[in-house]
């Protein structure tokens, strides 16, 4: 296996950004950060190679374990949750949102959002209309929940 890992080191030496986010895709399953630099890419990937060639924790082991260990410490279960979660905005609510030197209103129904006149299916669909990137809906209208103190 330290073979496997040596090459796949080499081949990070040479790979360039477009190639080092394909290989981030296959062996993360998921897309690298956009942040990520083609130095950060090489190192957590060879980071990820030699941890599974020497059968250590991988980076993804790792966040699932900490996931875990973080609901336990919360007091919610591991399996997931059975019940609905808290509606973050009510029906009727209306949001208003300052953004590009505008103010922009969102009305929240039982089963949509409305924005400009046009109904979305999820206040994260709405800031992605008006922003033109994804984003978590509710962060972004300023509704997170409520910290625990």
């Amino acid at each position: 296996m330290r073979e496997q890992s040596t090459g796949l080191i080499h081949q990070l030496e040479e790979a360039d950004a477009a190639t080092l986010r394909r290989l981030w895709a296959k062996s993360m399953v998921t897309n690298p950060p956009e942040t990520f630099t083609a130095r950060l890419m090489r190192m957590a990937l060879g980071w990820d190679s030699q941890a599974t060639a020497e059968g250590r924790e991988t980076t993804k082991v790792r966040q699932s374990w900490n996931q875990i260990i973080k609901r336990r410490r919360s007091g919610t279960s591991n399996s997931p949750a059975k019940t609905p979660p808290n509606p973050i905005a009510s029906d009727g609510t209306r949001i208003l949102k300052n953004w590009g030197g505008a103010t922009h209103e969102v009305l929240v129904t039982e089963s949509a959002a409305t924005w400009n006149g046009e109904s979305y299916t999820s206040l994260s669909a709405v800031a992605c209309a008006m922003t033109g990137i994804n984003r978590n809906g509710p962060k972004f209208f300023g509704l997170g929940e409520v910290s625990k103190s």
